[in-house]
């Protein structure tokens, strides 16, 4: 295989990067895999344009950063890790700050989405870096934190897309959708921390009373939305993005009506640590 020069142009100087020069329905070389991993661990979520892939060559791109799992839970999902489908059924799940699937023992490492069809107008999603939110906290904030754990659950994202009889068909005690995790988090490959709670799937921190949870989670949530360290991305056909679970947050805007049909494939990732 041939040495591959990739373009990696920053969107922003805390999140997100645009990636040209590469060809997707190819076999990438071990340089541009280690290029494209590396603009990964730098920015956060990475982005390609033009990428008209079948199934089989979203499956050989997405295995060279780690392996597809099947999603645990999703209007979309199918028993096939890549899923295929119209966002409409998820978007009142998707529209708010979150990092996919943190109420499992082990959320998802990595995602990969790209666009087959999309709306005229609207459908964007938004990205936030969670280094750069946890570093623009106070020392003393950082402090607290540093040491709490949360619980993450489903049953936000149950409220929101009205799935109760469907999750309540499926929870068992080996599945019961929810799991404690650090407040903040270690990159494990980087070794930068990261806020890790999330709107989407976080209710309580588990040191503090539920007041103090409350009012802390508040903040926090409200913190991570700033213009200081999220993007707004505009997807167009066959654009594709991958992002790490580990180290940013999402927003799927819900400003449209037409059908979105987009690629999904999530891969797996490990138990989150804290920094101590």
């Amino acid at each position: 295989m041939a040495t591959t020069t990739i373009d990696v142009e920053p969107v922003t100087p805390a999140v997100g990067a645009l990636i040209g020069g590469v060809d997707l329905r190819e076999p990438l070389a071990p340089d541009a895999v280690q290029a494209i991993r590396q603009a990964l661990l730098d920015h956060g979520v990475v982005f390609f344009r033009g990428q008209d892939l079948t199934r089989e060559q979203m499956r050989a791109f997405v295995v060279n950063f780690g392996t597809p799992i099947p999603e645990p839970l999703g209007g979309d999902r199918t028993m096939d890790p890549i899923g295929e489908g119209n966002m409409q059924a998820t978007k009142r799940g998707t529209a708010v700050w979150h990092s996919d699937t943190t109420y499992v023992e082990h959320p998802p490492g990595l995602t990969a989405l790209r666009a087959i069809s999309v709306p005229p107008t609207g459908g964007d999603t938004c990205w936030g870096s969670m280094h750069a939110a946890y570093d623009a906290l106070s020392a003393p904030l950082r402090e607290l934190l540093d040491g709490l754990t949360a619980v993450h659950s489903v049953e936000p994202v149950i409220a929101r897309m009205g799935l109760a009889a469907m999750v309540r068909a499926e929870r068992s005690p080996d599945n019961a959708f929810e799991f404690t995790h650090p407040v903040v988090r270690v990159h494990p490959d980087t070794g930068r921390t990261a806020l890790f709670v999330n709107e989407g799937w976080t209710t309580r921190i588990v040191e503090l009373s539920l007041a103090e949870s409350a009012a802390i989670l508040a903040l926090l949530f409200e913190h991570v939305k700033s213009p200081d360290f999220t993007m707004r991305w505009h997807w167009t056909d066959n654009a594709l993005a991958l992002w790490d679970n580990r180290s940013v947050q999402h927003y799927a805007v819900p400003d449209y009506d037409a059908a979105r049909v987009m690629q999904r494939v999530v891969l797996a990732g490990e138990r989150p640590v804290g920094p101590r």
